[in-house]
């Protein structure tokens, strides 16, 4: 999947540098549930990577027919016809030349599937579009079709999120990439595509007709389709010849001026109370495992900037590297800023809000479990996961199933570890990255034989060349070579003390300590420090640096000596262990877990007390005024982590304790519900998830009204948030489809981010 930030658009579905998932069907001879309809007229060796994007795709539930509508090239007809040899699902279909449209008429008229799936011969679509797309048709039936936002490449390369949302805009402007999926009662219903358009266009005209028939369709909000844009292409030819793009735009104004007072708006469906999550799967694409892998499935919140979502990516990567095979979904509304990190390692990735209702997450749950052939579901920091786990656990009583804790927390009364306390009996084991988590854990009533500390450990491929760059990662990031460097980094908010932070560094200035601060990271309490740091005037001797990439923040720590990190709770902070691993000397809040890595040789730990700030000042002013103690520590410190903390042992002992989650799975194995009663917990999930989402709505509203903690009101982020919390609500969306309000929110977010 194409990174939006930094776009590669040579990193196309057909790139030898993609992951790969092993999509194939388990049993053939299934009936298709969607065709894909191609025309294909002397199509050259892109053609190539058409097919590869195709035969690629998740759902392999699948036929593919293509119609030759006349083809010349000798060359090019072998290419079809060889490839059509290749493979059963495959069906050429020959007409002398009409043009793409009836080409595409012709396709329908061969075809069985109830989904058509609509493709040009050299456009390219990643694994996942076909099986998004027919599931968010099967969520949301009041729409006809679906497309997804395209990546427009070779001669012209940029992103194009514009689609279906524009609605009535359609009449003026053709906006939507003709790559898409749509119901065969709509194709049947608006006739098809009108063959006396040959020059271009007629998708444009087939959108409309589908409008006029009743029909309108949704953009999904991921890069899943490419556009081949070429200078000499049909496209180019159509856009170019502006007398005839104007008596087109003209024929369409007055084909379907009706539709101008009476343009389909599908209703969005709002969650409502108590609903009912679907019961039924709505189709089978049961996928085959020739190569006997082991499958597992992570269920997470969202894909973001995070130490526990760091965690999560590590040990994706390893588990890959030693033959696993990795299903992702995402159950949070979110920007998943980490995206095209997870992409790099497994294109099997569904953020569930990007294409689903809430009541059909449990559904598409069991159907991935199924659909993959999962062994094992590990969920980690996902409530929604927690949630469906007896619903899950009753379907496949089979596989094993795991969750991942790192540390507790004041929400919830204990956050995610104490649901993984009251959900022990439905999971085959726990597992979680400190003792002291398993100590609180059994504290409150958990089973000790079930539960199993696995430490989170450090690439130290990654940390390695900043061990011995201090001096060039400070010329580059503009820092004074004799300065000592302090670093935090993490999320400004109360688990972090943002507010005591800036009470060290002003302690440290006063006791005319020299250094230069880096602080790294954003949230709610960003605003409230800032305004502490000017108020001190600290400027000086502080820098500011927001969020940063992880190639910045591990240059950062290579010209970094101490890291400061005085929080109110913590797991095992992945940043200390980054930070030791290239040898920058710890010093922390002696909480949670630190302890089972920072010991007295290797970094310091300051308990929490009435002389807390005079602790941190002395400790910090030392080891700035003794470089060659700084020295010693920070080595110790290194060789800390690549003794007992790197990835390679920890990936390890994952491996273990996942195969002893399957020996518990096989040989004391948990109960599993009756599946009415689990159906029954599926539907409280989802009206958990609908009560929760109400309540943050309200919660943010609050928020941005009042500020918090002496903060200012509105920041980028909770802005953000509350758009999304919107969303998700009756009102909110009603208010959201003001093009006034969406203007105004979007001119606020870049005055706030500037």
């Amino acid at each position: 999947m194409i990174n939006s930030k930094q776009p590669d658009f040579s990193n196309t579905p057909a790139a030898s540098t993609r992951p790969a998932f092993p999509y194939r069907l388990a049993t053939p001879n299934d009936a298709p549930i969607v065709s894909v309809i191609t025309p294909y007229y002397n199509t050259d060796e892109v053609f190539l990577e058409t097919v590869a994007s195709i035969l690629a795709q998740s759902c392999q539930n699948f036929e593919w027919i293509i119609v030759d509508d006349g083809s010349t090239d000798e060359a090019a007809l072998a290419r079809l016809h060889a490839v059509a040899a290749d493979d059963a699902r495959i069906k050429v279909v020959v007409q002398k030349n009409a043009g793409p449209a009836a080409a595409r008429n012709n396709a329908v008229k061969h075809s069985v599937g109830r989904y058509l799936c609509l493709l040009d011969s050299d456009d390219m679509l990643e694994p996942t579009f076909i099986e998004k797309c027919l599931w968010f048709l099967e969520s949301n039936p009041q729409f006809g079709f679906c497309n997804s936002w395209s990546v427009h490449f070779e001669d012209e390369s940029f992103l194009w999120r514009v689609g279906f949302e524009t609605g009535k805009l359609h009449l003026d402007t053709n906006s939507g990439p003709p790559m898409s999926i749509v119901r065969r009662e709509a194709f049947d219903a608006c006739g098809g595509f009108d063959e006396s358009i040959r020059f271009g266009h007629e998708d444009w005209d087939f959108w409309l007709a589908l409008a006029k028939a009743g029909y309108w369709g949704h953009t999904l909000p991921e890069y899943l389709a490419w556009y081949r844009r070429r200078k000499g292409g049909r496209f180019a030819q159509v856009m170019g010849t502006g007398s005839v793009n104007q008596d087109f735009e003209a024929l369409m104004a007055e084909r379907y001026a009706s539709l101008r007072s009476n343009f389909p708006n599908p209703p969005a469906q709002y969650p409502v109370p108590y609903e009912t999550a679907p019961p039924q799967l709505p189709f089978a694409n049961k996928l085959g495992n020739v190569d006997h892998a082991r499958r597992i499935l992570f269920i997470i919140p969202w894909m973001v900037t995070g130490g526990a979502d760091k965690v999560n990516l590590d040990w994706i990567s390893a588990l890959t590297q030693n033959g696993y095979q990795v299903s992702i979904c995402t159950t949070l509304e979110s920007e998943n800023n980490w995206l095209q990190e997870f992409a790099k390692l497994t294109p099997d990735i569904f953020m569930l809000p990007s294409f689903l209702r809430t009541a059909d997450y449990p559904r598409f749950l069991r159907y991935l479990i199924d659909s993959r052939q999962i062994d094992t579901v590990l969920i980690s920091a996902s409530t929604f996961g927690y949630l469906t786990l007896p619903y899950l656990r009753a379907h496949f009583p089979n596989v094993a199933f795991v969750d991942l804790c790192h540390v507790e927390e004041e929400w919830m009364n204990g956050g995610h570890p104490r649901f993984a306390v009251g959900y022990q009996e439905m999971l085959d084991l726990n597992l979680v990255t400190t003792s002291h988590l398993r100590d609180w854990m059994i504290e409150r009533g958990a089973q000790s034989e079930r539960i199993e500390v696995c430490h989170s450990g450090i690439d130290l491929t990654q940390l390695d060349a900043g061990v011995a760059a201090k001096s060039s990662a400070r010329q580059e990031l503009a820092l004074d070579d004799s300065i000592p460097v302090i670093v935090f980094a993490g999320r400004f908010c109360a688990q972090k003390r943002p507010q005591f932070l800036a009470e060290i560094l002003r302690a440290l200035v006063e006791a005319g300590t020299i250094f230069q601060a880096l602080i790294i990271g954003d949230g709610e309490l960003l605003p409230a420090f800032e305004a502490k740091i000017q108020d001190a005037k600290l400027q000086p001797s502080v820098r500011m640096m927001g969020r940063v990439d992880h190639a910045t923040w591990l240059k950062v720590l290579a010209a970094s000596d101490i890291f400061l990190l005085p929080s109110e709770y913590e797991g095992i902070s992945v940043a200390l262990l980054e930070a030791m691993g290239t040898g920058v000397v710890p010093v922390t809040a002696s909480v949670g877990g630190q302890d089972e890595v920072v010991s007295v040789d290797c970094g310091f730990l300051i308990p929490h007390s009435e002389h807390e700030l005079k602790d941190y000042v002395e400790i910090v002013t030392r080891l700035i005024q003794q470089p060659a103690f700084r020295e010693q520590i920070g080595q110790a410190a290194r060789a800390r982590i690549v003794e007992q903390f790197n990835l390679t042992t920890t990936t390890s002992t994952l491996i273990q304790l996942l195969d002893r989650a399957h020996q518990f799975s096989k040989n004391q194995a948990r109960v599993a519900l009756p599946h009415m009663f689990a159906q029954e917990i599926a539907n409280l999930a989802v009206e958990y998830t609908r009560l929760s989402n109400v309540a943050n709505t309200l919660w943010m509203n609050q928020h941005l009204l009042g500020g918090a903690n002496g903060g200012q009101a509105i920041s980028t982020a909770s802005l953000k948030k509350l758009f999304i919390l919107l969303s998700q609500t009756r009102v909110g969306m009603m208010l959201l489809r003001s093009n006034w309000l969406r203007q105004f929110g979007r001119w606020l977010i870049v005055r706030l981010e500037k």
